[in-house]
């Protein structure tokens, strides 16, 4: 969606928003005197990619919001604050995941103070506590020099000086990497021809007065992922590193980066780390990534690769992540020797229940829709016996069916939508040998469940596992689990 103003109180507000508004909200807050130009583009691209909704918004003085005389802001460091409250308000989110650079770490953090309900995450780039912290080192000498003798601003109607004075402020604060000039002249040209007034944004945040009341992060636990330059000059690391105690933070370093918004070198970090810390945990994005691949009207199954790509990334933790087998098929084959016999696990993901049947004595085959999933089985795995294969259950090899003494099948079912259900416990069965036996292990429900994934299996959904020959042996309800085995005569 492109550029909208919205009302906030008595001001207006330049926003724009990337992705969907059913996906976790991220809001972007710039820094001192920065636009939502300071976010790139394809920056807000890539995070609303991993499905987030992005929100990027100008200050007041900044872009295209509302501006006031150069040196006389009539308003305060708390006025800011309320604005990005303001921004959610106005495009009906209730919580979001505030990632603030600089100033904009600093107003993240006071949000987070009084009014916690509204926030889901923090991420603080390049910024410092708000709280008094003793024993920070100050800027650096060779920007205080900077800060002593600053270059004059130019005449605001001169585009071209206008535009090399902002490349000379921010090349002030980089790392040892220095400046990239073109990107940097780019970046200074949509900020002035996007900025209001030029006069005001270059002086008025930093003649904000003090509030009465001192601002004051937050007093119980959010999560908080810092990110802090090794080089930044204006908040040096310890900075970070103090952020990180104080919030009990994951710190995330960016080796050689000044006092920025990371630029695109350094992405690869960046994004698959606030894209993990906004996950929710991996069911969530399991579930948002379902969700968009039954919108798009692609297969069921479509969904399991991107998953676990995503985790390889580090954008989320690794799904159905076991050192160990699920513990009733553990406890169902203690003692069960499969010498001689051939085994199949369905949907294998990372390889523990493969490896455990394999130690059984089985010839096992284990094999995942997902290529991401069998290549770091393969990788978890070194010198296995078993053969980890890419295949859909869906679309199986002929020679597969009946062929195979015992089939596991562990909670891959219940992470298909009962559209498919019936024909994915059908194709179970048929990898049922002659006298061979299939184990399922499932989440149960009394009713069918619609929200997910997963679909909890009903005690129906269990025994209609019994069909094409297979009749059931046992069915036990342990906790909240189904543990399920079954025979072909």
């Amino acid at each position: 969606m492109g550029e909208r103003m919205v009302r906030v109180g008595a001001v207006e507000l330049c926003v724009e928003t990337f992705g969907r508004p059913k996906h976790p909200a991220i809001l972007l807050i710039a820094g001192s005197g920065a636009s939502m130009d300071s976010w790139d583009d394809d920056l807000c691209v890539r995070l609303a990619d991993g499905l987030r909704y992005v929100v990027r918004y100008d200050h007041r003085d900044t872009g295209r919001s509302t501006s006031y005389p150069a040196g006389a802001p009539a308003y305060s460091g708390r006025d800011l604050a309320n604005d990005a409250l303001g921004v959610l308000d106005a495009l009906g989110i209730e919580r979001a995941h505030l990632v603030g650079i600089s100033m904009g770490g600093g107003l993240a953090q006071s949000i987070a103070g009084f009014a916690p309900d509204r926030v889901l995450s923090l991420t603080l780039l390049s910024t410092s506590p708000i709280d008094h912290v003793p024993g920070l080192p100050p800027p650096t000498e060779q920007l205080r020099r900077f800060f002593a003798d600053p270059p004059s601003a130019p005449d605001p109607a001169d585009r071209a000086a206008m535009v090399e004075h902002l490349v000379a402020l921010h090349a002030a604060y980089e790392g040892s990497g220095g400046v990239d000039v073109d990107a940097t002249r780019e970046y200074a040209g949509r900020v002035v021809d996007r900025t209001r007034d030029m006069a005001a944004s270059l002086v008025n945040h930093g003649l904000l007065v003090d509030d009465d009341e001192p601002a004051a992060g937050p007093t119980g636990p959010v999560p908080t992922l810092v990110v802090h330059g090794t080089e930044d000059p204006l908040f040096p690391f310890p900075h970070g590193e103090a952020l990180a105690a104080r919030y009990d933070a994951e710190l995330l370093p960016m080796p050689g980066l000044g006092h920025r918004t990371p630029p695109r070198e350094y992405w690869d970090r960046l994004v698959p780390a606030l894209l993990r810390h906004t996950s929710g945990g991996w069911p969530y994005q399991a579930d948002r990534l379902a969700a968009q691949a039954r919108a798009d009207g692609e297969a069921p199954t479509a969904w399991f690769d991107r998953l676990y790509s995503a985790a390889d990334d580090g954008a989320v933790a690794m799904p159905w992540d076991r050192d160990s087998p699920q513990p009733l098929l553990a406890e169902w084959a203690a003692g069960r020797d499969g010498t001689g016999r051939r085994a199949v696990v369905v949907g294998a993901g990372l390889g523990a229940d493969a490896e455990f049947v394999a130690s059984l004595g089985y010839e096992t085959t284990a094999f995942d829709v997902a290529d991401t999933a069998v290549r770091l089985a393969r990788e978890r795995h070194p010198g296995t016996v078993v053969r980890y294969v890419h295949a859909d259950l869906f679309d199986l090899p002929a020679a597969w069916r009946g062929a195979y003494e015992l089939v596991v099948e562990v909670v891959t079912v219940q992470a298909l939508p009962r559209s498919v259900r019936a024909e994915a416990t059908r194709r179970v069965g048929e990898l049922v040998a002659p006298g061979g036996t299939l184990l399922v292990v499932s989440a149960a429900a009394d009713e069918p469940d619609p929200a997910g994934p997963p679909w909890p299996l009903t005690r129906a959904e269990i025994d209609a596992f019994a069909d094409g020959g297979l009749t059931a042996v046992r069915v036990d309800r342990v906790g909240d689990r189904w543990r399920a085995e079954f025979r072909r005569g």
